[in-house]
Order: C-alpha cells, then structure tokens, then sequence
C-alpha cells in the first residue's frame, strides 16, 4: 500500500537535528532528498561504526536515521542547491543561528527552522549543541545525586535533537494541512530549549503549577513517596513505582512475605508522604526483597501482584526480548556496504500498511538522478 505521505517532496538540509524527522516521512511514503556537503552528513561521522568497515557508509547512526533517503550533493549556495530546494514541499533542516532566518523557496512551501534558541530574541544568534539544549532548558540541573554536581544526560547523542524532530514532523504536517487549505506555505520556528523545556518534568510545568519551587537532584529515587525509583536486583535492577493504595498493599504484603517485618501492614503507611518521611526505611525493606532475586523475577511477580515493576532493560535483554520478538519490532535491513542489520521497527502501528523501509543511501548515489529530475 502507498505510504499516506506519497507524493510529498521532502528536503532535509544537512544536519543532526532534523535527521530522525525525515526518516518518519521517508518511512510514511514521502520522497526525502537528504542534501549532504561533498565530506558528507555529520551523521555519517558518528560512531559507532560497523566493525571492520571505514569510510562514509560505516557510521551505524547514519545506516538507520538515513533509511530510505535519497542522498545528493551538492556545494551550499549553488545553482543546483538552489534548484532541489525549490523541488520541494517541506524543507527541514537545522538553521546557522549567523545566517538569519530561511526564506521559503517558493509561496506553497513549508519550512522547518531548527535553532538552538529560536529565530527571534536575544539570543537567536547563539550556537548550541544537544548538551546545550538539556543545560539551557533546566533538565540538566535535574540529573544526578543531591550530594554531587548535575551530570550529562545517559543518553549517548542526540536524545534532545530526537525531541525536536518529533515536533519538525508533526508542524511540518499541519504546516502541509495549512497549505492545502489556504495555499499558503509558512516558516516554523523550533528552538531546540523550547522543546525540552515543553517536556521537562521538573523544570517545565511545575514552574507554573508550583510557582518556581526549586527542584533539586533526586539520584535514581524520586522525592515524592516510596517505593519510587530503582532498586538493585542480582543481577541488575528494576523498576518499582508505588502511587495507589492497592499498589502499596500489593507491595507490602509482599514485603512483610520476604522479610518477616509486619510493621509495614500498618494503616498509616497507606499514605505517602508518611512512606516519604521514613524512605530510608522503606528502602532499606524494598531492597532485602529485590536484592535475593533477579529482575526478570521481581518483574513477573510484581506483575502477578498488581504492582507497577519492570526490569531495567540492557540492549542484550532487548534483543532477547520474547515480547518485542513476538510483536515484530525489530527488523532486519540489508545494506549494501554492511550486510544484513538488525534494528528497531515502526514505532507504531496502524491497520494499513503503511512503512515504506530502504536502506541508507550511499554518498551521493541519487545526485545525477534528482538533478535530472528538477
């Protein structure tokens, strides 16, 4: 079946941001020229690399954001720069922050800007980074232990830059809603710090709930009852989450099952801040019961129980998973350069057939072809 965004041309300008976006499109059927300089996509300068291969095809990022792209060079400012970007209906890309705001190529297209700080304000000229986005929108002062200074995020790249393009994607397509209706194509803004600072738990929507409280580092247990947060296993650890009465009378019993302690059943532990005010308490049981046992079994019990528990997934658990395998989620993709890769699937599913999948483009393999074409 078509893709439900076959026939919309796509133009991603070379960058780090907008990478994860362009691949939905090209998934869901769209036509996505992915415009590289002549050393290629950042992209395919990220490790890690396939082992024993080298060069512009190795990098294991750029095999699956550029999945079904075209690729074509093509010097920045050139004529035939200037003629793709005109082929297209949707152009995403980030933005140097020193060259201004980007001017559409044509009256029906929508452009995507991607900044570290947005095209207007202050500060619409400075640089920035995905570790800049977490610093600026407040995230990073939230990781870490309260003794200890704020770490960097775990994630290894572009976490932040993942967010955004999620946001690039869904303007872009109500941008694309707004021509068909008015015929009028529009600039989209996105400030990277503004899409992080929309989503941070502790540093966005509390500011207005809680009138500016400060918030301050947690470590892996969050301050707001227990259990709550991650406990060690024997072989790893899992994640328990107490918020309802049932969960806690679920957890308690199990509790008061392992250790012998009764004193837990008590009434007045069915509340919260009362299970917050004795943590150490609470914590120092929680771990006597998942301590003995391995996460998988913490997970299956605790289910069996009522009691939101899930083991704390390494990549070998998730490419062992029986779940993820029974549901089809990884997909294998033959890439000319690096054989057959494994990776993940769709990210949702719907009753069509809708994914479109094909391997990342070569450098430069589509240039002469989408030249010919504008």
């Amino acid at each position: 079946m078509t893709g439900p965004w076959s026939g919309v041309r796509v133009v991603e300008q070379a960058g780090l941001t907008g990478a994860y976006a362009t691949r939905i499109w090209a998934a869901l059927g769209a036509h996505v020229i992915v415009v590289e300089p002549p050393d290629g996509h950042p992209l395919r300068r990220l490790p890690p690399f396939a082992p024993g291969h080298a060069g512009a095809e190795s990098s294991l990022w750029w095999a699956f954001f550029a999945q079904g792209k075209h690729s074509v060079v093509v010097e920045a400012g050139s004529d035939e720069h200037a003629h793709i970007l005109a082929s297209a209906d949707v152009v995403i890309g980030d933005v140097d922050p020193a060259l201004g705001p980007p001017q559409p190529a044509h009256d029906r297209q929508v452009v995507v800007a991607i900044s570290p700080f947005g095209l207007s304000g202050p500060r619409q000229h400075w640089k920035g980074s995905e570790l800049i986005a977490w610093a600026s929108s407040g995230l990073a002062y939230t990781f870490g232990f309260p003794d200890r200074p704020p770490v960097a995020a775990a994630t290894p790249v572009q976490f932040a830059a993942h967010v955004t393009s999620l946001y690039a994607v869904s303007a872009a397509m109500l941008g694309l809603r707004g021509v068909r209706r008015t015929g009028r194509g529009q600039v989209i803004d996105l400030s990277m710090q503004e899409c992080c600072l929309s989503l941070a738990p502790e540093t966005g929507v509390p500011l207005f709930l809680d009138d500016r409280v400060h918030r301050s580092r947690h470590g892996n247990r969050r301050a707001v009852s227990r259990p709550w947060g991650l406990y060690p296993c024997a072989d790893g650890f899992v994640s328990i989450l107490i918020v309802q009465p049932a969960h806690w009378r679920a957890m308690a019993n199990w509790i008061a099952e392992a250790t012998g302690v009764d004193a837990v059943l008590d009434d007045a532990f069915n509340e919260m801040h009362v299970r917050w005010e004795v943590s150490d308490f609470i914590d120092d049981l929680t771990e006597q019961l998942t301590r003995p046992r391995t996460k998988l079994e913490m997970f299956i019990e605790g289910q069996r129980r009522g009691i939101p528990t899930t083991p704390v997934n390494t990549v070998a658990d998730l490419r062992n998973d029986p779940h993820l395998a029974s549901a089809g989620f990884w997909r294998d993709d033959e890439h000319p350069t690096l054989g057959t890769l494994t990776g993940p699937g769709a990210p949702f599913r719907v009753n069509h057939d809708w994914w479109q999948w094909a391997s990342a483009p070569q450098l430069g393999e589509h240039t002469a072809e989408e030249l010919a074409a504008v």
